[in-house]
């Protein structure tokens, strides 16, 4: 199937069950890229959609918990701001959710489940991107604080 099928097939179910546009869904997850010989389209895009999340949320409790973090990120773990731990801890505990909500499709596939989780992982996302760019910008650039500072010996 190509990319202008696989946009007609999705355009037909994102009218019956009031999914975002493919245009929409594409821009934040890259849906183009999900396998087009499937009988479960909207299977394969929450699956795709969810792979994102589970990206992220692993990325998140590595802010969160500290544990085994890449020495890239110590500047700013050490400096975290509790604003900031407050919109990670908020992403995090959104997309755990939607995780155990897609769990539950892996055992009993319904089409009408998987467009409701689709909305559903599109509005999380979309509620969360600015905590999350936020916290992003942040990781870039550690508080002032953080600078190491040299220390020299008068003695």
């Amino acid at each position: 199937m190509e990319l202008k099928e696989l946009k007609k097939n999705y355009g037909v179910l994102a009218k019956k069950y009031k999914l975002p546009s493919f245009a929409e869904l594409d821009g934040a997850f890259e849906i183009y890229k999900i396998d087009r010989e499937s009988d479960t389209l909207l299977r394969d895009v929450r699956k795709h959609t969810m792979e994102k999340v589970v990206n992220s949320l692993g990325f998140v409790e590595m802010l969160l918990s500290g544990m085994n973090a890449p020495r890239m990120y110590y500047s700013y773990l050490k400096t975290m701001s509790p604003e900031d731990r407050k919109k990670l801890e908020n992403v995090y505990s959104q997309f755990a959710e939607l995780i155990v909500f897609s769990l539950e499709l892996e055992v009993k596939y319904d089409e009408k489940s998987e467009a409701e989780l689709i909305k559903k992982i599109f509005k999380v996302w979309d509620s969360v991107r600015g905590d999350f760019s936020f916290v992003l910008k942040n990781i870039r650039k550690p508080a002032a604080n953080s600078v190491k500072k040299e220390r020299s010996y008068f003695g």
